[in-house]
Formats: structure tokens, C-alpha cells, sequence
């Protein structure tokens, strides 16, 4: 299963679903912290979350911009979109509609 997943995407973009997983985890655990200190009423920080999370959640904003733009470097040819170019290949005739 995991083996098409990867064959599908590609690494980079498992490697983007993966980080955003994280994220998401990690502000699930932020609302699940919360939600225990009100019940148990802690007016404390929650320092050690915010240490953990804030670097991760900036070197992920990073990676997720680098893995846009490599997918948009992927997808274009010769400076041109994909779709033009093959538009062109086919002598810009009409596809059949689905």
C-alpha cells in the first residue's frame, strides 16, 4: 500500500503530506493541551509545546514552499506550461470532452 502511495506521488510530495500530518498532529495535541489545562484549571505556559512546535512548524512552512516550487518547476517545459505543450503537440485541435 505504502509502495504505491510513494510510486504514485512521488517522495517529495509523501515527504509533504507527511510533514503537514505532523503539523496537523501537533495542533491537535496544542487543542488537546488546552482543553486538560482548563479542565484542570493550570494557568501555567505551555512553553515546552510552544518550544517544540514553533521550529517545526517554521522549517515545515520552508519545505512546503521548496516542494511548491519544485512541482512547479516539474511541470513546465521549455518555460511553457505542460497542457500548452502538449496543446501543441496535438496542433491545438480539440480534445473530446468527458
Amino acid at each position: 500500500m505504502m509502495k504505491k502511495l510513494l510510486d504514485r506521488l512521488g517522495f517529495t510530495n509523501c515527504l509533504a503530506v507527511a510533514i503537514v500530518l505532523l503539523i496537523a498532529g501537533g495542533l491537535l495535541g496544542g487543542f488537546v493541551l488546552a482543553v486538560l489545562s482548563i479542565a484542570t484549571r493550570y494557568t501555567g505556559a505551555l512553553a515546552c509545546w510552544t518550544a517544540a512546535f514553533g521550529p517545526i512548524g517554521t522549517a515545515a512552512s520552508v519545505v512546503l514552499a521548496f516542494v511548491v516550487n519544485k512541482s512547479k518547476a516539474e511541470n513546465t517545459a521549455c518555460g511553457i506550461g505542460i497542457k500548452y505543450a502538449a496543446a501543441e503537440t496535438n496542433h491545438f485541435t480539440a480534445s473530446p470532452e468527458i
